[in-house]
């Protein structure tokens, strides 16, 4: 190899670790974001998010080759998160440890109690949700993730972005036993 075909070489891995720099920052919230919604605890939310983006890069060729980068990309963030509940041996989510704190107790406001009983309602709920609804629901309406964050996070066009979460806010009321959902702005 000539020096100047080193320097070619070293020009366009440099581009290429600029693409995959610009890509991961990008990502990275939304990545813990999405991890946190399937292991609702933050350290192993980061954990699973930084591990994915680590596997993104190892395969970064093979992620630009594919039809949808954002669509590869999130399998290997669902993937890692498969893998840290593994290494928990699937231990029950912390969520379900929460149900003894919202009970009223001395001190606490029977209002507030009632607030965390309906949260914890609420989370119930949408875990009951088909994966893609939860997806979106999560991200948009606890974390307020807008719907062009979710379709970029998700590999996903935000039109269908907005028919998840139509169809999720639907499945919702009915299991919350509201009225039919409210409607939502567009791109918010």
């Amino acid at each position: 190899m000539t020096g100047g075909e080193a320097a070619v070489g070293a020009d366009a891995q440099g581009r290429r670790l600029l693409v995959f720099e610009s890509f991961a920052r990008r990502k990275h919230d939304s990545y813990v974001k999405w991890a946190y919604s399937r292991l609702f605890a933050w350290d192993d939310a980061l954990e699973a998010a930084n591990v994915a983006l680590f596997r993104i890069f190892a395969r970064w060729d093979a992620v630009l080759a594919s039809v949808s980068a954002d669509a590869f990309a999130f399998k290997i963030l669902k993937d890692a998160v498969v893998d840290v509940l593994r290494t928990r041996d699937r231990r029950p989510l912390p969520l379900a440890a929460l149900e003894e704190t919202v009970r009223p107790i001395a001190g606490i406001p029977h209002d507030e109690a009632e607030q965390a009983a309906l949260r914890l309602d609420v989370h119930r709920a949408i875990m009951t949700l088909p994966d893609r609804q939860r997806t979106c629901v999560f991200l948009h309406h606890i974390f307020g993730s807008p719907i062009p964050e979710i379709a970029d996070t998700t590999g996903l066009a935000a039109s269908t972005v907005r028919s998840h979460l139509k169809a999720g806010r639907a499945a919702l009321a009915a299991a919350l036993g509201d009225g039919p959902a409210r409607k939502e702005p567009r791109d918010h």
